[in-house]
């Protein structure tokens, strides 16, 4: 009898382990769905505003690279995911960076003396074209 008492909570506790495995593992991809979900939303709502990047002016540009900061913050810091940014806007973005992205954030760096502006987004841009 204590034998099956023994064996009845060795079973019982390797029936607790594995739900908390399982669990962690439901939690994690719940968590990565969310993730992914919220990446589409936010980079889609940033292409919305601002579908045709060539025609913006200045003023223009400075908020769209202002939104994208923000944007690549949240991606390095994985609160977004960068392979859904790759495969969504990642040839995009790394065309408007090239053409005129680039050139128009090293005068506002010259012009304010602040050599940490849009690191962030330089960052992401240095992921993006790892990736592609």
């Amino acid at each position: 009898m204590e034998t099956v008492v023994q064996v009845c909570e060795i079973v019982s506790g390797i029936s607790a382990a594995v739900a908390i495995i399982i669990s962690i593992v439901l939690y994690r991809h719940g968590l990565n769905r969310e993730r992914r979900t919220e990446t589409l939303k936010n980079l889609s709502e940033i292409r919305r505003q601002y579908f045709n990047t060539k025609t913006l002016d200045d003023k223009e540009k400075l908020k769209y690279l202002n939104e994208l900061e923000y944007f690549a913050t949240g991606v390095n810091e994985k609160i977004y995911d960068i392979k859904i940014v790759k495969k969504m806007s990642g040839s995009r973005l790394i065309k408007q960076y090239d053409n005129w992205a680039a050139d128009f954030i090293q005068v506002r760096k010259s012009q304010f003396g602040n050599n940490r502006a849009y690191l962030e987004y330089e960052k992401m841009i240095k992921r993006l074209k790892k990736k592609c």
